[in-house]
């Protein structure tokens, strides 16, 4: 196979050959011999190879000849310089690669589009009060916020839902769904866990979705008498049912309860929020939370002051917030029940585009995921500096080199080109290694993400948009570094650069600010937001890791069994748990059992008003149901009156334990005996316990206990050891399978563990942060030294005459070191004011905890970069002390 090009240069050749031959017959035919013919006819002609640049620079593949010829120069070039090439793939590679990560999770996390046909139709429905909306809401299930001193939810009312879909139909379909909630599921001799989420008929036709198989949900399923249908996700069409087409109309047991899988969801659609879990979709009047005999939903359905529906709707074409607000608003108020007690408790409604999804996990990562991106293009910015530097100093090294080339006719343009070539070169190969560093960050980074209890499903592989983005990063990145450098090597006045010992070759001048200076001075002060932000976040994670909880966080052991959705009816589950209480509180080394509905540091639980009996005033407080032996086994100490004894816990009785926060804001001296209202029902404080963090490490909620219902599907187990408790777990477990050998333990973990799961978030911006940061350090070093070496290097001639004409080896140390520390303290002055800046911002988007700048961070940061440019400096300024005169003359 022949190339265009290589035939191209064959007819030239062969034109070139004809024109010569031509002209040697004529002169042949003169007389001449054929040899001093084709002599004669070479000098009529001129120069061939002349005439074949001339035809080349004409041809259309003359461009991709030039730069392969460029390429392999390069790559020569690069080969002479290795440790220069390798530093500069190598800085590229992890700059590309961290950055080609960090845009991937923010990808995910802020701009990916919901995987659903028009998804800028699609809108979130919240409301806003200044105040709790007391009198028109009592009992809630949704998610809530606070944004500049408003309450912000996502929860509604059956009557309100029905009332906004009704008023709203000529403008959008409206559809409504609960939260995913776990759930316990068998198919075909398997068990497992996955999570549910239950939907209205119309949920599926709003968000405009076609099934991949089967059917989707309807209004017609709504209804209670039909059979158990479920939609499946494709995820778990794939991986739990094997991508069995033959499971469309099989049955899966879901919680006790056999439904019909009627059908899987399209590829594309992930869920309707970042990170979505859930697998299985019902309707809401057939999913398992409605079905169970404890059913909140059921209790609420009907239930004008529960809230506990959420809201999304597609806007007919034109539609916009606005118009859709302007019906939903007056829609949504006339759902209310009564009125709200007072005008700041009034609530408003907010209607949101939810194209990238709902933003529940965009308001917890938006702000911090911006940071990362800021950080990982500083960083960037640094190492592409590095790179300049290194280039500009090969440069320098190749100033004969370019001199020559000028002198023999080669243009600026064509020297630039082979130079931004190189660059280029240096650029594509970090790019390409940037995958394998981007890949490995990723797999990384979805470790340390919120997993498993509470947690979120989020794909950080890379796809084509990351890799496009890799791409780009790449070429913005080769022009960052590469174009000043080859500019600059096409500067040099050929003459003085030709001459050997030229002094304009060996000196550097110390007094202005040249290019390579200025970009180490960018280096260092960007280097101090970066070590600034490394030390603040590892520091908070460290400060919220040894965070007082109030309770006994060392060996205790938690984990989840789930005997109601597993084969327990009512009737049985009393004794199961009592069983569990008794056969564990027997195995060695456990001290206390405790049993709840809610697990601890799980960063969830029920929520509600705790209201003293005739007061007005009352506590949004979590509300716990725990067993007699919960607080002990937690290990919070009680300050006053008692826990209620287990028989007292199984007859139903309603008692409640407070913590102290509770206690004084319900007031009076002696809480004990105090009557109090959680919910709907009366309580009899009997004891009082320490305030303690339950739900996190962020907050302190207020909480109270009341008795663990002995008919609950599920529980959390809670065991306080004498002992390391996982060294005591073999025993844990065997006692477990003697009670029932079908009911799995899950999510088994220590209290440490579970701690560690509520901070994942942190966990990860703290080891990127520290990552950037000490890459940042590193890089920083690196060019300072690189600069001082350069510089010490080149000057050598001058250092030698100094020395020679009586200067001391300490006087050049000291100079030397002067030059590189104020060119350090210099970047650190610059850096310092964006540090404090950036600290200022981070804080008011409450990235990092308002309050009072971190000087002592920005002092530990300047005090490392200071100590490493100590070092930097050192060895180029001991090295160029060390000077031998004579032979530094000789050299110059």
């Amino acid at each position: 196979m022949r190339w265009p090009w290589q035939k191209e240069e064959t007819d030239l050749d062969r034109e070139l050959r004809y024109h010569l031959e031509t002209l040697a017959d004529e002169l042949e035919k003169q007389g001449m011999s054929r040899a001093d013919a084709m002599k004669r006819a070479r000098r009529e002609f001129g120069g061939v190879e002349s005439v074949r640049d001339q035809c080349r620079d004409e041809s259309r593949w003359n461009w991709l000849l030039m730069t392969w010829q460029d390429v392999r120069f390069g790559w020569r070039m690069m080969k002479k310089t290795p440790a220069v090439t390798l530093a500069a793939i190598g800085t590229l590679a992890l700059g590309i690669g961290a950055t080609t990560a960090v845009l991937s999770l923010a990808n995910s996390m802020l701009w990916k589009p919901m995987g659903v046909p028009e998804p800028e139709q699609i809108t979130e429905i919240q409301w806003e009060a200044k105040e709790w909306p007391e009198g028109i809401v009592w009992t809630t299930s949704g998610g809530f916020y606070q944004d500049n001193g408003l309450r912000i939810a996502d929860c509604f009312s059956m009557d309100g839902y029905r009332v906004m879909r009704e008023r709203a139909a000529s403008k959008a379909e409206i559809a409504a769904h609960v939260f995913s909630r776990e759930v316990s599921i068998g198919y075909q001799g398997n068990v497992a866990i996955a999570h549910a989420r239950g939907v209205t008929g119309n949920f599926f036709s709003v968000l405009g979705l076609h099934p991949f198989a089967g059917r989707l949900l309807t209004d017609q399923d709504e209804a209670e008498t039909n059979a158990l249908s479920v939609v499946v996700s494709y995820g778990f069409w794939k991986n739990q049912l094997q991508g069995d087409w033959n499971s469309i109309g099989k049955t899966i047991t879901i919680n006790n309860f056999s439904y019909v899988i009627i059908g899987v969801l399209p590829e594309k659609f992930t869920g309707i929020s970042v990170g979505d879990r859930t697998d299985l979709y019902t309707t809401i009047e057939q999913s398992p939370g409605f079905l169970s005999p404890e059913g909140w939903y059921k209790k609420a359905r009907f239930e004008p002051l529960s809230w506990w529906l959420q809201i999304i709707a597609r806007k007919q074409p034109g539609v916009t917030n606005e118009s859709l607000y302007s019906v939903l608003e007056p829609a949504f108020a006339a759902s209310w029940a009564t009125s709200p007690k007072s005008v700041e408790a009034t609530p408003r409604l907010r209607v949101l585009s939810a194209a990238q999804g709902l933003g529940v996990i965009r308001r917890a990562w938006g702000n911090p995921v911006w940071m990362l991106l800021g950080l990982v293009f500083t960083v960037l910015v640094i190492s592409c500096a590095n790179i300049a530097n290194l280039l500009l100093a090969r440069a320098v090294e190749r100033e004969k080199e370019a001199a020559l080339r000028v002198s023999l006719g080669c243009s600026a343009g064509r020297l630039m080109r082979q130079f931004f070539t190189e660059s280029l070169l240096l650029a594509v190969i970090g790019g390409t290694l940037s995958i394998v560093v981007a890949m490995s960050l990723g797999r990384l980074m979805q470790s340390l993400l919120p997993t498993g209890l509470g947690g979120m499903r989020l794909d950080l592989a890379l796809d084509p948009y990351s890799l496009a983005a890799a791409g780009t990063v790449t070429l913005l990145t080769a022009l960052l570094f590469g174009l000043y450098p080859a500019w600059k090597a096409t500067r040099i006045n050929a003459s003085p650069a030709l001459k050997e010992g030229s002094g304009s070759a060996n000196t550097m001048s110390r007094s202005r600010l040249t290019p390579a200076r200025m970009l180490v001075l960018v280096q260092v002060s960007l280097g101090v937001l970066l070590v600034t932000a490394a030390v603040l976040f590892t520091g908070r994670l460290n400060e919220m890791m040894t965070r007082e909880t109030g309770f006994d966080r060392k060996n205790a052991i938690l984990f989840n069994i789930r005997p109601g959705e597993t084969g327990y009816d009512a009737e049985r589950l009393p004794q199961l748990y009592v069983d569990v209480e008794n056969r564990l509180k027997s195995v060695p080394g456990v001290e206390s059992v405790g049993l709840s509905v809610t697990r601890p540091m799980m960063g969830s639980g029920s929520y509600g008003p705790v209201k003293g009996t005739g007061q007005e005033k009352n506590v949004q407080s979590a509300i716990h149901q725990a067993n007699a032996d919960f607080i002990q086994a937690l290990g919070i100490p009680l300050l006053m009156g008692r826990m209620w004894t287990p028989q007292e816990s199984h007859s139903g009785a309603k008692l409640a334990v407070v913590d102290e926060t509770i206690t004084k804001t319900l007031g009076g001296n002696t809480p004990l005996g105090m009557q109090v209202q959680i919910r709907d029902d009366k309580y009899e404080v009997i004891g009082v316990i320490r305030d303690a963090r339950y739900a996190d490490m962020e907050q302190s909620t207020p909480v109270a206990y009341i008795p663990f219902g002995y008919q609950q599907m599920t529980a959390s187990v809670l065991l306080r050891t004498s002992a390391p408790p996982m060294s005591i777990f073999p025993a844990i477990q065997k006692a477990m399978q003697e009670i029932d050998r079908d009911l799995p333990l899950i999510n088994v973990l220590t209290m440490e563990e579970q701690i560690a799961r509520t901070l994942q978030r942190e966990r990860l911006f703290a080891w990127l942060c520290g990552s950037f940061g000490v890459l940042a350090l590193v890089l920083c070093v690196v060019g300072l030294y690189g600069l001082m070496s350069h510089s010490t290097a080149r000057r050598t001639s001058e250092i030698g005459i100094r020395m020679a004409l009586g200067a001391s080896q300490a006087t050049v140390l000291r100079q030397v070191l002067r030059e590189g520390l104020s060119l350090a303290f210099a970047g650190l002055a610059i850096g310092t004011p964006i540090a404090l800046y950036a600290a200022h911002l981070a804080s008011e988007q409450r990235i990092i905890p308002t309050g009072p700048v971190p000087y002592g961070t920005l002092i530990v940061a300047i005090g490392v970069i200071a100590l490493s440019a100590l070092v930097a400096v050192l060895a180029p300024a001991v090295r160029a002390s060390s000077v031998d005169p004579m032979q530094a003359l000789r050299r110059g």
